[in-house]
Formats: structure tokens, C-alpha cells, sequence
């Protein structure tokens, strides 16, 4: 069974002021950012608890975000990149850009 190539990433969304008077202060939101850079929002803060899906997080920002009042706190940190490996001809690994010699065990195999 392979692994994902990357995991949904979690968030945070903290209010510092409420303009509405509904969601209230401190933290109001769950999310999670998905490999495809769709978002899904929990709400956690008020009696009607309800989640929303956005096409990417500059939505949620846009809409929540009231002017800055409102941000996304990540919890988890942006993925690293994948290495990238490739076999080459004359028994070394390309590992990142880096060549490594194969073993003899490799290179027979």
C-alpha cells in the first residue's frame, strides 16, 4: 500500500475582533487545506456548528478575513518537497541531485 504524496494540512482560523457579533473572539474555525488546495471550515464557536468547503484558502481569507481582524493560523507546516529519484545507467542514484554509488547488490539486481 503506497502513502499519500502529501497530507491535508490543519488550521486554526482565530478572530481577534467579532463584527458580527456571532462567531465571537479567539479561536471560531477548524480547517484543513487538501493536496488539491481545496479547504474545508468547521465551525466551532457558536450554537449552529456547520462546515463549508472553498476552492483554495484565499476564499476563506476573503470572506472570513474581515480586513485582517480575522487569520489563518496553521498548525501544520507547509509539506516539503518530494525527492526525486532516478536510476542511472552507470550504477549510481540520482537522489536529489545528488549521484550515490549502488551496491554491488543493486547493481546485479
Amino acid at each position: 500500500m503506497s502513502q499519500p504524496a502529501q497530507l491535508p494540512r490543519r488550521f486554526g482560523l482565530h478572530r481577534r475582533y467579532d463584527l458580527t457579533g456571532v462567531s465571537g473572539t479567539g479561536l471560531v474555525a477548524y480547517g484543513t487545506q487538501y493536496p488539491t488546495g481545496r479547504v474545508t471550515l468547521a465551525w466551532c464557536c457558536s450554537e449552529v456548528q456547520s462546515v463549508a468547503v472553498y476552492d483554495d484558502i484565499d476564499d476563506v481569507q476573503r470572506i472570513h478575513g474581515h480586513g485582517g481582524l480575522t487569520e489563518v493560523r496553521w498548525i501544520d507546516p507547509p509539506a516539503a518537497p518530494e525527492p526525486t529519484a532516478s536510476a542511472h545507467p552507470t550504477g549510481f542514484t540520482v537522489l536529489n541531485a545528488r549521484a550515490r554509488c549502488a551496491t554491488a547488490a543493486q547493481q546485479t539486481a
